[in-house]
């Protein structure tokens, strides 16, 4: 009777872990007659980029303290609302949900680099089964940690390295998908985020606002929309087969990252 109820609470713990696998299996097919997802992203009204304050703590060596502030300055900009002149958004997070089947992801890995006490690049996608290529190009201390972001604004850690060499190179294995942002604990204001996809229908907004996502099978998609610095918005897109659907995406209301709160801005 205990070994049955034993059998009877591991069967129960396996259902929930099993629908888990069944939701975000993906599978790769040929797509021959697949469409086009293309568009701008725009915000309705301009918002003034932050300017982060860089607070470098003393060091027990001075020799240490002052490379850091060199290095590091004394102020950046957040580069966080990068507009162009028909205020097109850059850096915006394109992302095809639900989709269960398609091409084959690219096989690259994706370089972050500490430069000049900044992530570079701010924002970016990755691939699971590729790998994530941490380096620190600044002749300083860096640590990088990387966290998928969850539901009710909580964090679940995925790796925390430290790099204290110059040009030092560690690499891992994406193994998490979804949203993950990118923070070094030694300076609080650096910042950065990735999404890291099962398949190939993501893309980032250029310079103008502009994306375009191609060879989607045919069908119904929900499609998100994400920004650091404003209210994700998720529409409902209709691919046909051989076409393109053009889609125009307006940001309307603002949001605080956290970082930003850490920073006192």
């Amino acid at each position: 009777m205990k070994r049955l109820m034993v059998i009877l609470i591991v069967a129960g713990l396996l259902i929930p872990l099993s629908a888990e696998a069944r939701k975000v299996r993906y599978k790769v097919v040929e797509v021959t007659n697949g469409g086009t997802i293309k568009g701008i992203v725009k915000a309705s009204k301009k918002v003034p980029d932050p300017v982060l304050p860089i607070k470098v703590k003393p060091k027990p060596n001075p020799k240490e303290t002052e490379l850091e502030k060199k290095t590091c300055g004394s102020s950046q900009q957040a580069l966080m609302y990068v507009f162009s002149p028909k205020m097109g958004v850059k850096n915006v997070l394109v992302i095809v949900e639900g989709i269960k089947a398609g091409k084959a992801p690219p096989k690259k890995d994706l370089l972050i680099d500490n430069t000049k006490c900044r992530f570079d690049p701010l924002v970016g996608i990755t691939y699971i089964k590729s790998k994530f290529q941490i380096k620190n190009s600044d002749p300083i201390f860096h640590n990088t940690s990387l966290g998928k972001l969850l539901r009710g604004g909580r964090r679940r850690t995925v790796y925390n390295l430290a790099l204290p060499f110059k040009d030092q190179v560690i690499k891992k294995p994406v193994r998490v998908s979804g949203l993950i942002d990118i923070k070094c604990d030694a300076h609080n204001w650096m910042r950065a985020y990735v999404y890291a996809s099962r398949h190939p229908y993501v893309a980032i907004t250029d310079d103008n606002g502009r994306f375009e996502i191609r060879d989607l099978p045919p069908g119904k998609y929900k499609v998100r929309f994400w920004h650091e610095g404003f209210q994700e918005v998720v529409k409902e897109i209709e691919v046909k087969a051989g076409g393109t659907t053009e889609v125009q995406t307006t940001f309307t209301k603002t949001r605080k990252p956290a970082f930003l709160t850490g920073l006192g801005l």
